[in-house]
């Protein structure tokens, strides 16, 4: 096959230049543990008062040996996410925006992948597996894709998204399909635990365990899994059994593992559904939107080389982040291993991890869609807590979240502070390096301008024009209409108390 040929020739090249981190006293295990639509909202450590929360003892306790990370963002749906952590790389980089299906974008043999990057390193003979959801190909031909696209040696798992039952359902091992009707939580857990009794002795590996639960179908797991069994069906309750459920098993996958030689990462990989989802986000700011509710997930790391463990750490972080500190954790310096035709957006955590000073950062997550609707566009943050988000229609937003936890304050349009207006001016700049995937080159000036100016928009063609005040042309509000010249050529809008 062409794509395998070319990946064979890329990683002889790598072979050559790849290089190691310093030699760690001993290699480490990671397990890598996704949880499927759980959202902050939902996890015991990061939860609002007031909501109601799943037992969840077993990946709760591994703060007790790392850290929680409190601000933790993914992508809005889970494709995107996982595409995140399996290259490093943003939606607008990997064109995984959306909800993997036949017709959108999937991955290609153009990305290159932490398995990848472990074959590019065969010093450190680690043993690579992945077990449970894909979810980054779809359509025909796409059974093998874990291994042919992703680089991993051993699949066993499911391609699509949702499970149909989860005590009746398709399962991929290496290529080979077969129905399967043990319950999907406690198949995975039996796989992932099977595989690592089998490593040969003294052999570094690394799993990704890929849980699909809790998302849909709704269900009460199987009664030795949960506390749920006199409960009424609604599908709070049945989410929550769902989410005791994995823990239970995830409970059983961390005592068949030496934990003092393996560092365990946990997190989920969107917002909770909109009919589940807890206080304090709402429906309408769920999974699939750009609200704190759709982005924001659970995550710890624990691990021997934690220092100074049962630490939270309240910058925030994203799940591209876990590329480079996998990687790293595994001793590969993931700078030089990376192709330069593949420019990676993750940042390495290992210096929370080790408790030294951390780079403070923003996030960024992102939702493709067609024609403008209203939920595409474009979500960043920054480490003070404030959020922008730029919709595909031209509409702009901007929240503090310390004030508006659930976003329904947009301070765009008001009299804002100095320091919110730094923050916009900031994260415009910032996004300004984002390539847009899926809309025109020029923004909606109309449709942007009478939703969020508070008096006038001055428009600058450039950084220069800017700064020298040479406004392009004003529009005034009351009016509705430009001066001459008309618009053209737009680059950059910025937002003060008087103008946008």
């Amino acid at each position: 096959m062409q794509y395998a040929i070319m990946k064979k020739a890329l990683f002889s090249v790598l072979l050559a230049a790849a290089a190691v981190l310093p030699a760690q006293a001993q290699q480490r295990n990671i397990l890598l543990i996704i949880a499927d639509d759980l959202g902050s909202d939902s996890f015991p450590l990061t939860a609002s008062a007031g909501a109601s929360l799943p037992p969840m003892p077993n990946i709760s306790a591994l703060k007790n040996s790392g850290v929680l990370f409190r601000n933790t963002y993914a992508q809005p749906t889970c494709s995107p996410t996982r595409a995140t952590i399996l290259t490093g790389r943003y939606t607008f980089r990997t064109g995984i925006g959306q909800q993997v299906t036949a017709a959108s974008g999937q991955l290609t043999a153009a990305e290159f992948t932490l398995p990848e990057a472990f074959a590019a390193n065969p010093g450190l003979n680690y043993s690579l597996a992945m077990f449970g959801k894909w979810h980054l190909n779809a359509g025909a031909g796409s059974n093998d894709t874990p291994r042919t696209f992703g680089g991993w040696p051993h699949f066993a798992g499911t391609i699509s998204g949702a499970l149909p039952d989860y005590s009746n359902w398709t399962k991929v091992t290496n290529n080979v399909t077969s129905t399967v009707t043990s319950y999907a939580t406690t198949e995975l857990t039996n796989d992932v635990i099977a595989w690592i009794a089998s490593r040969p002795a003294g052999t570094p590996w690394f799993a990704w365990a890929a849980y699909n639960a809790p998302h849909t179908p709704f269900h009460f797991p199987p009664a030795h899994l949960h506390s749920f069994g006199a409960a009424a069906a609604t599908d709070r309750n049945q989410y929550e059994a769902m989410c005791e459920a994995l823990d239970t098993e995830v409970g059983r996958l961390l005592a068949a593992v030496n934990l003092a030689n393996t560092h365990v990462i946990f997190i989920g990989d969107n917002g909770t559904p909109g009919s589940v989802i807890q206080t304090p986000y709402t429906n309408a700011h769920s999974k699939g939107g750009l609200y704190e509710g759709g982005v924001r997930v659970p995550m710890i790391i624990a691990g021997p080389d934690v220092v100074s463990p049962n630490r939270n750490h309240d910058g925030p972080v994203h799940s591209v982040d876990l590329y480079s500190t996998i990687l790293e954790l595994a001793g590969i310096n993931a700078s030089t291993t990376q192709p330069a035709a593949n420019p990676i957006d993750s940042t390495s955590l290992l210096p929370i991890l080790k408790n030294t000073v951390p780079v403070s950062r923003t996030v960024f997550s992102q939702v493709f869609g067609p024609d403008y609707t209203t939920t595409a566009g474009r979500v960043i943050k920054d480490a003070s807590g404030y959020t922008l988000l730029q919709y595909d229609d031209g509409r702009e937003e901007l929240y503090n979240i310390a004030t508006s936890p659930n976003q329904t304050s947009n301070l765009l349009g008001t009299s804002i502070t100095s320091a919110a207006q730094s923050a916009y001016a900031a994260m415009k700049l910032q996004l300004a390096n984002y390539s847009v995937t899926g809309i025109p080159n020029e923004p909606l000036v109309h449709s942007w301008f009478t939703q969020n100016s508070g008096r006038y928009a001055r428009i600058y063609e450039t950084d220069a024009s800017q700064s020298a005040q040479t406004a392009v042309t004003t529009w005034n509000r009351g009016a509705g209409v430009q001066t001459l010249p008309v618009y053209a050529g737009v680059q950059q809008e910025d937002y003060s108390g008087n103008r946008v």
